[in-house]
């Protein structure tokens, strides 16, 4: 794999590709009118065959874009809706590695306030790697409490997010499930989950998507909608608190795959994620 970094104000992303096809971008965001972007998040990823699976801006809730992190009350500041007094999460450094199977992009983000006030710093890592029938996005983020203690309250709106495409959703012909064998959104929304996967078809090639919390992470609340979006939601039922100095990691995984994967395969791909996520 590669990476290549498209500078321009119309990009500023880092784009995965495995020879000439694109695997995924990371969109750092900025202000520019013409890119306004107030959080980075990963658009597009694709499966191994080339189909994409995200949705960026979609026509209703716009601030879920592909996958993200993002938590609607931080010390009482938003950092996941797109409004005027909401936060900022600022790339301030940037690094990659690539090999021939996998590629690796950490950023150093800056927590910010409307006011351009640090909040909080993160660490956040983004590692993907082909196999067989998936591409596997491992996105693991470090919260550290740098400029006093955090309150993560009691919010929906949570933490690690991924929209699908419409193609691919409940509300046209996809199916959800979960780890535990639920069926549909209206049944997954709110349990603990390992995993919540969407499958469906683009044109006549089955595909989806499976958002999974790292072993070490599971189980998780999750907030799950038919129209696509699923949440992995440590505080959906209770606040975190990170004492001043300290720092908080939570690990997702994103499984794109083409065709049906098996309950086997789901299993061993959220498994295989890693117990250790520092």
């Amino acid at each position: 794999m590669r990476i290549e970094f498209q500078k321009p104000r119309f990009f500023n992303r880092l784009r995965v590709l495995d020879g000439d096809r694109t695997v995924m971008a990371v969109n750092l965001g900025g202000a520019d009118k013409d890119l306004l972007l107030m959080r980075p998040c990963v658009h597009p990823l694709y499966t191994p065959a080339g189909y994409p699976v995200t949705e960026m801006g979609a026509h209703n809730f716009p601030h879920h874009k592909g996958v993200w992190i993002g938590h609607a009350q931080v010390n009482g500041m938003n950092f996941f809706h797109d409004l005027v007094d909401a936060g900022w999460i600022v790339p301030i450094q940037v690094s990659s590695h690539a090999d021939a199977q996998s590629a690796r992009i950490d950023l150093d983000l800056e927590w910010r306030d409307q006011r351009g006030t640090v909040i909080a710093t993160e660490v956040r890592r983004h590692e993907v790697r082909r196999t067989g029938q998936a591409n596997l996005l491992d996105m693991v983020s470090t919260l550290h409490a740098s400029h006093g203690a955090l309150e993560l309250g009691v919010d929906n709106h949570s933490w690690a997010g991924c929209r699908l495409i419409d193609a691919l959703d409940q509300d046209d012909g996809g199916s959800m499930s979960d780890s535990e064998g639920r069926v549909g959104a209206d049944a997954i929304s709110g349990q603990p989950v390992r995993w919540v996967e969407v499958r469906g078809a683009i044109g006549d090639h089955t595909c989806g998507a499976a958002l999974m919390a790292h072993p070490a992470s599971a189980p998780v609340p999750t907030f799950a909608r038919f129209y696509g979006t699923s949440l992995l939601n440590p505080t959906m039922y209770e606040p975190l608190t990170i004492a001043d100095g300290a720092s908080w990691t939570f690990g997702t995984r994103v499984a794109a795959y083409d065709g049906s994967p098996t309950a086997a395969d789901l299993k061993r791909w959220w498994s295989e994620a890693g117990q250790d996520l520092a």
